[in-house]
């Protein structure tokens, strides 16, 4: 294994412990066996749980932004919204154990890597906020803050863990329309 495939199984196998029983009770050791690699490899490549974990969160959430940015920049304005929404709804799919981990630490500031999930954090509220002026219509729209952005990423990622864990059988679009229609700006499709 090359040391960037090692640093990714034991990023992949973290992730996989701590959705399973929570950072705080994930140990080195179920760590380096979910991933298939001796414990001093652990400590080569991180020198500490909690650096395994910062950087989990950090790549979480600055993949989840690179992904919805993109996608941001190639939607027309008037969906700029509904198109994040659903590429945040996918992301989210795809890797639910991430998921999990993510949304169990978005909001605690007890960590050690609380400033570098908080900057990552920024990062990406920062591409809900323009895909929410996107969504503006001209004429007496609201001025949309930072503030509501991180409260609208709130409210995808809790209607997402809610459709993940609790209602399945509803599609993307389903959720996604049900998302938008809390907030005033979003457009009316979908």
């Amino acid at each position: 294994m090359t040391r960037l495939s090692t640093r990714q199984a034991i990023l992949g196998a973290a992730v996989t412990v701590a959705a399973r029983q929570g950072i705080s009770s994930a140990t080195m050791d179920a760590v380096a066996d979910a991933a298939g690699v001796a414990k001093g490899s652990l400590y080569y490549n991180y020198p500490n749980k909690d650096a395994i974990f910062e950087a989990v969160m950090r790549e979480g959430f600055e993949g989840m932004r690179a992904r919805i940015e993109a996608v941001r920049g190639s939607a027309e304005p008037t969906d700029s919204l509904r198109a994040v929404s659903v590429e945040t709804l996918v992301v989210l799919r795809e890797n639910t154990d991430r998921a999990k981990v993510m949304a169990g630490e978005l909001f605690r500031t007890d960590r050690p890597w609380h400033d570098a999930v908080a900057q990552a954090r920024s990062s990406l509220v920062e591409v809900y906020l323009k895909a929410l002026r996107d969504s503006l219509t001209s004429g007496g729209a609201p001025v949309v803050t930072e503030l509501a952005a991180g409260a609208f990423m709130g409210a995808l990622v809790g209607a997402a863990l809610s459709w993940l864990v609790v209602h399945p059988e509803q599609t993307v679009d389903e959720v996604v329309a049900q998302v938008l229609a809390l907030t005033p700006v979003a457009s009316p499709r979908g």
